[in-house]
């Protein structure tokens, strides 16, 4: 019951916290407090929108605590970096921020972990909208199975794309440079399927399988591979960090 319910609430965090922010939101919330307050007010107003057309026999009390507990974390992060700044203690340096982006959101896990627990004795077939039940019986689904992939889904996408930018910013070779032209985000939508993919064959069991999207990968890359020794130990890192990230997500949703 409370994996359930963690796993509702972690879909609308990561909806509301990386799908419906734009990096350009999450930039100016850093510098500015009227941004961290835009970005409290525009998180609850999705979380709530979500909650009443999806889960409307979730109680009152339940989603002010997880929107309030959201704009909470966001204000003490900005308040503490700030305080931190004026003392010469915090600069905006790579490792620095990849910290804070950990710190920030073991915050949130932790909190929609307590409110799942607070939930626990809840019953969910009455947080769903009437007739979802005969909806998911008519097509043989299972709300936990969707549930569960949902979650992996939106957690290997965006979220697990933010993750290892920050992770591998501290280890980025200092003479890397990237060809003209290069597209940053064809590179984050290769991480993306890639790790879809890895999420796929985990779930039949094919965990053999696994290898050959590593195979597939590495071959694109090994010119540069086999003649750049910084370069290598950079791409070796983020291939395991992705890894990681589809293990994870599979083991724990799927």
């Amino acid at each position: 019951m409370i994996k359930t319910v963690f796993t509702i609430l972690l879909c609308v965090h990561l909806l509301g916290d990386f799908y419906f922010q734009t990096q350009r939101m999450a930039d100016r919330k850093r510098e500015k407090f009227s941004w961290t307050i835009c970005h409290s007010f525009a998180y609850a107003v999705c979380s709530l929108l979500l909650f009443f057309l999806f889960l409307p026999g979730m109680k009152l009390r339940y989603m002010l605590a997880f929107v309030l507990a959201h704009a909470f974390i966001d204000i003490v992060k900005y308040a503490a970096c700030r305080f931190l700044s004026g003392k010469r203690l915090f600069t905006d340096s790579a490792p620095n921020s990849r910290n804070v982006f950990l710190l920030d959101q073991a915050a949130h896990l932790l909190t929609i972990l307590g409110i799942a627990f607070w939930m626990r004795t809840a019953d969910c077939a009455e947080l769903y909208r009437a007739g979802a039940g005969v909806f998911f019986d008519a097509f043989g689904l299972s709300e936990t199975e969707l549930l569960g992939w949902a979650a992996a889904l939106l957690l290997i996408h965006k979220p697990a794309n933010i993750l290892i930018a920050n992770i591998l910013s501290g280890y980025k070779p200092s003479d890397k440079k990237e060809p003209e032209g290069t597209d940053r985000n064809a590179g984050r939508m290769i991480g993306t399927l890639e790790r879809i993919i890895m999420v796929i064959f985990i779930s039949i069991g094919q965990y053999s399988a696994v290898g050959l999207v590593l195979t597939a990968k590495s071959i694109a890359r090994y010119d540069r591979i086999s003649k750049d020794q910084a370069f290598a130990e950079y791409y070796l890192l983020g291939t395991l960090l992705s890894t990681i990230c589809a293990v994870i997500a599979a083991l724990m949703f799927l």
